[in-house]
């Protein structure tokens, strides 16, 4: 039942740890620190518009004129991991943290690169030690430990995944995400009353899917024909009649 659960690829903009500042016209000859910098950018721009082949010259240009810039190295290690290069992407992210242990950006890019390329246990690792690293109420905890959840079930170790989600969600304990993901993976578990509570909280926080439906019914038939099976049901085939819940619903 969890096929729905997979960790979302966050966007270029994201991964790369801030947007591309502008860029200047013509001037004084730039040193090779400002054409590194300008070069990065210029890259990141045509990654972010998806000219990857272009993309790629700039940042290797960058890196020709400063080899010690971590942010290009990170940026070069995501178009890689973008195009099959897995060798030479992790290469890059290693190369990043190297230069600048402090880039959290770079350190969570890796361990998601490292889950989603045959190493979870190694990726969630570096999921948990940003997460045990940083300040406790900060953006990058959060999203550590929700990787080291994909990463976790990945191994699989299903409840160590529902832990980190769990701590996930005292962060941001309204996330629909999250009780979503709990839901669905309490079901996979068979503990239906919590795949009940947390799908209860999810619909009072993001309302009604169709996928979020069929979950409840799947739930409900699990703990007897119930008032709110029926409820899903009709719910389901009345407002999202056209959907593929739908019809698995009309072929049961």
């Amino acid at each position: 039942m969890l096929r729905r659960f997979h960790h979302v690829f966050f966007g270029f903009a994201f991964l790369l740890g801030g947007g591309c500042a502008s860029i200047s016209g013509p001037g004084p000859e730039p040193s090779d620190a400002d054409a590194a910098t300008l070069n990065y950018e210029l890259g990141s721009r045509y990654m972010l518009q998806g000219h990857f082949d272009v993309a790629l010259e700039k940042l290797n240009k960058a890196l020709s004129f400063n080899d010690s810039f971590p942010e290009a190295h990170n940026a070069i290690a995501l178009l890689y991991e973008q195009t099959g290069q897995e060798t030479l992407a992790e290469h890059h992210y290693r190369r990043a943290i190297e230069l600048d242990a402090d880039f959290i950006r770079a350190k969570l890019n890796y361990a998601q690169f490292l889950c989603t390329h045959g190493k979870p246990t190694e990726g969630e690792k570096q999921f948990l030690a940003v997460a045990t690293g940083s300040p406790v109420d900060s953006a990058d905890v959060y999203e550590a430990y929700t990787g080291a959840a994909v990463c976790a079930l990945a191994i699989p170790d299903r409840k160590q995944a529902d832990a980190y989600l769990r701590k996930a969600l005292e962060l941001k304990p309204n996330d629909a995400s999250l009780l979503y993901r709990l839901a669905d993976l309490s079901y996979g578990e068979g503990e239906y009353l919590k795949a009940r509570a947390f799908l209860q909280r999810y619909h009072a926080s993001a309302g009604y899917s169709p996928e979020s439906l069929w979950l409840g019914i799947s739930i409900e038939e699990k703990l007897g024909d119930s008032p709110l099976r029926r409820q899903y049901t009709q719910m389901l085939l009345s407002d999202f009649a056209d959907s593929d819940a739908a019809r698995r619903v009309r072929t049961k």
